[in-house]
Order: C-alpha cells, then structure tokens, then sequence
C-alpha cells in the first residue's frame, strides 16, 4: 500500500487532510477522521457554533440514525442542504451550546445573499405546490422493479436461462438506483430495496449522502478516495499499472464485482470486530436467493450460482452508470484543480462545478429515477423526490442567470469517455470551472 501522501493529493481547496484516511476506509473509519478535523469538540457543528443535540436525536423527524451517526463532526452542509424551510434554524438554537474554537475544514459557504441559498429560497416558495403525482410514480416505478427483479430471477433459476438472468440483474440495478432516491430522505421502508444489492444503507448514508453529496469530488469525498489508487480520479501522479492501460481492462471488472467486494469488505470488518456495521435489515439481501431456491426447485448450490450472477449484472449497470453519471471528466472540478474561489466558495456553485447532466437522461422520469439523472438537482436538493427534479428547471434556470452561471449538460458518451481521460490526468487543470464555456446549458437549451 503506498504512503498517504502518495494517494491523496495535496487540496486547492485548502482542506486539512484526513489523517487517517486510506483505501481501506470504511463510514465509521470516515467519521472518525471528520471528527478529528472537523472542531465539533464532541457535539454537533453547525457553521461556527457547537450544539448538543443529544436530548433531540429521538425526536429528529428524519430518523435518529443521522445524528446517531454525526455527533463529533461539522455538519453544516448536511443541515443547509436537507432542510429546506426555517423551522430547523429555529429548532436547532434551543441546543445553542458554545462557539467553535477554530475556523471550518470545510471551504464552501452559504450566504444569505449567496447562489445556494437564494435558490433554496426560490425552491422553498413553491415545493408545497408542487404536484404529488411524481412522487406516487417514482414509488409505482420503484415497486415495479422490486416484482420484476424477483420475478425474473425466480424464472432464471427455475429455466436455467441466463438470457432472463441478464433481465434480472438490469431489474436489479435499476431497483437498486431506485431505492437510493429513499435513503436520502426520513426513515421509510422503500430504502431497505437497496440492501438487495448486498450493500448496506447505514454504510451508503455515510459515504454517499454525508460524505461524496457534501463534498463532491474534495479529498473529503469518500468515494474518491475510497477508490484510490485504483481508480485514481484526482489530479495527481498516477501509479504505473494506470499509465500502461491497465484502467481500460479494470474499468469493466471493477463494475461487475464492485456489490460483491464491498460485501466481502463489510465482512471483513465485522470479522475484526466493528460490530456497528451489522444491521437489523441484514437479512434483506438474502430474501431474494431464498425466494429463488423455494419456487424453482432448483439445488442450494445451482440458486447460489445463478443469484450470483445476477448481482454481478445488477452491480455492472449500476457501477457503470453510477461512474460515468455526472462527476468524472477532465472539464469537472476534481481537487487539486484551480477552484472558483478558494476564500469564498459557494457550496451551490461548487456542484455546478463538479457535475455534468446527461441531455439524454434529463425529461424522463423513469430513466432519471434509474440513471442518477438531474444529478444536479439532486445534489442541491436530494431530499426531494427524483420525480419533482425536473419541475425544479425553470427555478434553476433563473436563479443561474442572476448569478452569471450555469449547469453544463452533456451526452452520456462524452461522460463515459471523460471517464477514462479523467482518471489518466496527472496535471490539475488551471483554468476554473467558470471559464469552461464550451458545453451546451440548462441556459441556452
């Protein structure tokens, strides 16, 4: 395993690096390194101010785990980005405990006359008017590819047939897509579809929602570093294997095994004894494989094989759509580039900075509630569901336009290709994002 010093690169953006942070990482390990950089002092930080929220964690209407989760580290971002009324603020100043002793790890900030809040003022004044309908399909759509997936992987086994094997594992990526739209939000039932894919949602809260949605594409960003050096997606020397091609054959592979590893890396993990990362809702991946083996008749071992080669399909569209969906290309903000501004970074205008949409994914409710489509949207607002994204344009359109900027909409080739050149680039990019001006808008569609 190289120094740390050697994977992660040094910040642009000016962010203490994380002591103790390795490929290996896991959410708790992540945790652990936040609370030591982050000055929440063993309480909850939110922007300059400390505050215990202990007697409040089992009346927190979004469920405990979130605070459970958080105490000893800063968690502005997660408070502005998934509280959308004022209700909170109120709330969260009866646990008003001290100020902080020094200044956040974290560069981006939130004025009040700033692009983030602005349009969270804008999205706020008409989200209760917005229609319930999308909401019912994305759960119609997610129930769906839940009976789907079951199905078809029951007559998979049952006809021996890797043709409605393939169709399975498509179910299955889809659902499990899907089914991130509800772990963003409060506890709720749809969230626990994800566990089919053998990942864990406590795991994804904390490296997906906590970690890469706040800190997209930093040295804070989990799934950037987690993947190091691997798939090395900073500007930074890469490891010789990644210089002679070695990407080009890894690509595919990582995609069809990535559910399986990171299983078998939650296992090893609990082997050693970190006991938090066993859940109540274990069980979930295991219904699917049981229902194959009740109804087809066929061997514990024969279901065993053919459950294993669906997860390996349902893991390849998720991981290929999921790496190429909007954050990898050479034109993206990556740490280690020159940042828009590293004393007064907006944390609205560094998502515009490190996302690209899909001109092909966006306008489909289906295709964006299974392609991580409307990326940006989601990012800024992704307790909402993925089927009002689209209604949130015209909002975002004109909010870009008073500030001067806008959201790069691309083809999903470009992204794929952008993919690999990205994770070949060694030199951070001088120009900021800002100044790319070559890329079809939201503005100028």
């Amino acid at each position: 395993m190289p120094p740390r010093s050697e994977v992660f690169p040094v910040s642009s953006l000016k962010i203490t690096p994380p002591p103790n942070r390795s490929p290996a990482q896991n959410g708790a390990l992540w945790l652990k390194d936040k609370q030591i950089t982050d000055g929440a002092e063993g309480l909850w930080r939110v922007h300059d101010g400390l505050y215990d929220l202990s007697t409040f964690i089992r009346s927190h209407p979004g469920g405990p785990e979130w605070l459970e989760l958080t105490k000893g580290t800063d968690i502005t971002e997660a408070f502005e980005v998934h509280h959308l009324m004022s209700t909170p603020e109120k709330t969260l100043k009866k646990y008003f405990v001290r100020n902080a002793k020094t200044k956040r790890n974290s560069p981006f900030t939130f004025k009040d006359d700033g692009f983030y809040r602005t349009l969270k003022r804008e999205v706020a004044s008409i989200v209760k008017t917005l229609p319930k309908q999308p909401i019912n399909n994305s759960a119609t759509f997610t129930d769906f590819l839940l009976a789907g997936t079951f199905m078809f992987a029951v007559l998979a086994n049952t006809y021996w047939n890797y043709y409605l094997a393939i169709i399975a594992g498509v179910f299955l990526g889809c659902l499990v897509i899907a089914a991130h739209n509800y772990f963003h939000k409060k506890d709720n039932f749809r969230m626990l579809y994800f566990n089919l894919s053998l990942m864990q949602t406590r795991e994804w809260r904390i490296s997906h929602v906590l970690s890469h949605h706040l800190h997209t594409n930093t040295i804070d960003d989990m799934e950037i570093t987690m993947n190091e050096p691997l798939l090395p997606f900073l500007p930074h020397e890469k490891p010789p294997f990644i210089k002679f091609g070695y990407y080009y054959l890894f690509f595919p592979i990582y995609w069809l095994t990535a559910w399986h590893t990171n299983f078998l890396k939650r296992v090893s993990y609990i082997i050693k004894g970190d006991t938090h990362l066993i859940q109540w809702y274990d069980f979930v991946p295991y219904t699917l494989p049981l229902t194959m083996y009740l109804i087809s008749g066929q061997s514990f071992f024969a279901t065993l094989w053919m459950w294993t080669v669906i997860v390996g399909i349902g893991s390849f569209h998720f991981s290929a759509v999921g790496l190429n969906a909007a954050h990898h290309h050479p034109d993206i903000f990556h740490d280690g580039d020159a940042p828009r501004s590293d004393t007064d970074y907006d944390w609205g205008l560094s998502q515009l900075d490190a996302i690209m949409d899909r001109n092909e994914i966006t306008g489909s409710h289906f295709l964006v509630l299974t392609n991580f489509g409307d990326h940006a949207l989601h990012h800024m607002f992704p307790t909402l569901d993925h089927g009002t994204l689209e209604l949130l344009y015209p909002v975002l359109k004109k909010v870009c336009k008073e500030f001067n900027v806008d959201l790069r909409m691309t083809s999903q080739l470009e992204l794929i290709k952008g993919s690999f050149m990205q994770v070949m680039r060694t030199e951070p990019n001088p120009n900021p994002p800002d100044l790319l001006n070559k890329y079809q808008t939201i503005c100028n569609q």
